[in-house]
């Protein structure tokens, strides 16, 4: 159903590998002018080229290597590319005459969300803190007025230049997953310890920056206790499991549903495969009930579509995946089984945290404490980075910004979901119908999974969640559409 994957990703692995080399250089060498310099030169090819730096922005986003500022302030570099690309979007829309604006629900909400994101700082005792975080969303979502404005488009019988954004997600997730599996398998070759070291002294600093990269070392969350046996988990080239789980989460259903309705590409299955393995592999019981949420929505949603071999198939693999957890891999079903063990160590810490932001949510209901100011709420003596979160979304943003932003935030979501299906329903272009149905996966794991942790803070995360939104107003910005 996607253009022809072989032919391009060469070039996008190409484009990878060029990018994260002079990133090791900036990294290691601290050289903020070759920097300036690159992004001075993106700018320029741009102005030509738009949709093409658009690709290799969307393609670089999970890799994006931290920018050490100054002595505390680490700077994910896709932040300034997507502040460089979002400035020729608004000079060529202005020398254009032409500045496009979808005006439909999901701009109306992005909008009001980031007024009261900024309208929050107000009830911050700490305005540098809040300064900061606010920066993370006014410098991730002008991506969506970018793609959303794109020239991307279906053509009637065809899936159009949006396939080459599918594509860039399929690929840097396929490597990330990649990644991830290898990370896990090694431990039992070369032991748990080298592997920290490498990451810690390699990884951490190159894609983490300094700072966050020693809190992160400081406060990891890289191994788990199963059954009594100490474990390394997966979590590739993001901070923790818990990153690297939503990541996963945003990008499998997409690609089952493709999989599913879509005509055999052996590079898709061999993707869907490694990501899967790779979200087993993080240990994240909140990615679990996501994967179970997700997973379930699109094939239930897609299964008139599915034909008849691929039902066979299906449920072969389901039936040895349960009879595998069932039997040998105890390691995952343990794990799962113990989300509901409240008496568990993390679980019993997760519902202090929980009623802490509910008490913190219910106390400034609202207008929030200010964005970035839970942690100085429970201790005012805390650092900047250090983690103190309520291991709710909802509950995070509820206790930060008020009710009126976590209403936003939950419509945003639900009033996409609900169009999306509206598409699947009644649209006679099947790629249009299948595109909906994984999105659809995406938004729903996404938002369970949200229930057991904070993933907006992540540049990754959120610009990942970002272009899903934006791929959903695509959708719907549709044609094909019976009436």
């Amino acid at each position: 159903m996607l253009v022809d994957f072989r032919k391009t990703k060469l070039e996008y692995l190409a484009i990878i590998l060029i990018v994260v080399f002079a990133g090791l250089l900036i990294s290691f060498y601290n050289l903020s002018i070759l920097f300036f310099l690159s992004s001075v030169l993106i700018i320029l090819i741009s102005f030509k080229y738009f949709n093409q730096v658009l690709i290799i922005l969307i393609l670089y986003l999970p890799f994006q290597i931290a920018l050490n500022i100054t002595p505390g302030i680490d700077l994910a570099s896709g932040r300034v590319l997507i502040l460089c690309l979002f400035i020729v979007w608004i000079i060529k829309s202005l020398a254009e005459k032409k500045f496009i604006i979808k005006l439909n629900l999901q701009t109306i909400l992005i909008c009001l969300f980031l007024f009261l994101v900024i309208f929050s700082i107000t009830q911050a005792w700490d305005s540098e803190r809040a300064i900061r975080k606010i920066l993370v969303f006014l410098s991730i979502f002008p991506l969506y007025f970018i793609i959303t404005s794109a020239s991307f488009s279906f053509q009637k019988g065809d899936r159009g230049d949006i396939s080459k954004i599918l594509n860039a997600l399929f690929l840097s997730g396929f490597i990330l997953a990649l990644i991830g599996v290898i990370q896990f398998a090694l431990q039992f070759l070369i032991g748990i310890n080298p592997i920290i070291i490498f990451w810690s002294k390699y990884v951490s600093p190159l894609f983490y920056g300094n700072t966050f990269g020693a809190e992160v070392i400081s406060n990891p969350s890289w191994l788990v206790n199963i059954s009594g046996a100490t474990v390394l988990r997966a979590f590739s080239l993001f901070p923790d499991p818990h990153m690297f789980s939503f990541y996963l989460g945003l990008l499998i259903p997409i690609v089952l549903a493709v999989v599913l309705a879509g005509k055999s590409n052996k590079f898709l299955y061999l993707t869907l495969i490694i990501m899967l393995l790779a979200e087993l592999l993080t240990f994240s019981r909140g990615g679990y009930l996501g994967m179970i949420s997700g997973i379930g929505v699109v094939i239930i949603l897609l299964w008139k579509q599915v034909v008849f071999k691929k039902k066979i198939i299906l449920g072969l693999v389901s039936t040895v995946a349960i009879i595998f957890l069932l039997t040998t891999s105890q390691s995952v079903l343990n794990r799962f089984l113990s989300s509901f063990d409240f008496k568990e160590g993390s679980n019993s810490e997760r519902l202090k945290s929980w009623n802490q932001g509910a008490e913190m949510f219910a106390d400034n209901l609202f207008f929030g404490v200010g964005i970035g100011n839970y942690s100085l709420e429970v201790n005012p003596t805390t650092e900047y980075r250090t983690p103190i979160y309520a291991h709710n979304l909802y509950l995070d943003i509820g206790a930060e910004m008020g009710i009126f932003a976590l209403i936003v935030w939950i419509l945003l979501i639900s009033i996409t979901i609900f169009q999306l299906h509206k598409i699947s329903k009644n649209s006679d272009n099947d790629f249009l119908k299948t595109i909906s149905v994984g999105l659809i996966g995406s938004l729903v794991w996404f938002s369970i999974h949200s229930f057991f942790d904070t993933p907006i803070y992540s540049p990754t995360i959120l610009g990942i969640f970002v272009i899903v939104i934006s791929l959903s107003v695509l959708v719907l910005n549709q044609r094909f559409v019976k009436t």
